[in-house]
């Protein structure tokens, strides 16, 4: 039986991304094609969150803010149109409890599932991050939000390169063209420097540098020089795309088995069982008005 797996993506319609964003979604593309079981169709949901900022929509407390309503308009109507889970495409998961509440299918959030099958995989776990001040911070303080500071290593977050002001464009325009390589020459280093400090298990905290990690075959760390016999002391990286894709598969295996994707007591009580059924028609008509994206910006080149 098909399992239709619905993207939600805080982006515009997609042949407009794909002007900017080419090699960013052929990337994803291929992760997803690599993963996805035999009875998996992907469905995309573009949710234009009223800004555009390039490849990276959503990056910071405010744009996470703006985003949540258009990810929940896509979520009500993946449902809608026949979804059976949907998984939000960012690690900052914004609108993921919002979402839960709002329809009956399984709503994945990329980072919260990834680290907790890192918990489960080894003792300690690191993360490498998008290397900027306020996104490391925020990676911190995700960590403590699903409850596994305990589980992560010493200084459990690393930036995947030095933060600087050209150290986002060296990412995008190296990490995306040739990803084999930036990760050697930047994810290696970074995530040694996690395995120093106690990780056994290290997540990739961005759906781009996970991209750039998968394609990169950047799966697994072998001979991290801690073990006597250094061919069995391997490390695994978890990239948020491919395990996000699985969860969302094994979500909906356990609800066709009649297990509730998620519980209705407590903090994702229904919307619906708290609020008049009038007043939730109200919400899903406002969640459902057409949202329109601010106009892409034009780039005149220097003279």
């Amino acid at each position: 039986m098909t399992k239709k797996i619905a993207l939600i993506e805080p982006m515009p319609d997609y042949a407009t991304y794909a002007k900017y964003a080419g090699p960013f979604l052929k990337l994803h593309q291929d992760s997803i094609k690599k993963v996805q079981g035999p009875d998996t169709e992907i469905i995309n949901v573009a949710c234009p969150p009223g800004f555009w900022k390039g490849p990276s929509t959503v990056v910071d407390y405010f744009m996470n803010a703006l985003s949540v309503l258009p990810i929940c308009k896509g979520t009500i109507e993946a449902e809608k149109n026949g979804a059976d889970a949907a998984i939000i495409i960012c690690t900052d998961d914004p609108g993921l409890r919002f979402c839960r509440q709002l329809v009956d299918i399984p709503v994945i959030g990329e980072f919260e599932c990834t680290i907790h099958l890192a918990a489960m995989m080894g003792h300690k776990f690191g993360v490498l991050a998008w290397p900027t001040r306020p996104f490391m911070a925020r990676t911190e303080l995700k960590i403590k939000k699903y409850g596994l500071a305990d589980k992560a290593c010493t200084d459990p977050v690393e930036p995947v390169l030095e933060p600087g002001p050209n150290a986002e464009r060296i990412l995008t325009l190296e990490g995306y063209t040739d990803p084999k390589g930036f990760a050697q020459k930047y994810f290696l280093p970074a995530a040694q420097k996690l395995i120093k400090r106690g990780a056994e298990v290290i997540v990739m905290d961005s759906t781009g540098l996970s991209l750039i990690a998968d394609n990169g075959n950047f799966s697994k760390i072998e001979d991290v020089g801690i073990s006597v016999k250094p061919k069995v002391a391997t490390v695994p990286v978890l990239n948020v795309v491919s395990v996000s894709l699985k969860m969302a598969e094994m979500m909906v295996d356990l609800q066709r088995a009649g297990i509730p994707p998620i519980s209705r007591v407590g903090l994702y009580q229904k919307t619906d069982t708290i609020v008049k059924k009038e007043e939730v028609e109200l919400m899903r008509e406002y969640f459902e008005k057409d949202w329109q994206p601010l106009p892409m910006p034009v780039y005149k080149p220097k003279k």
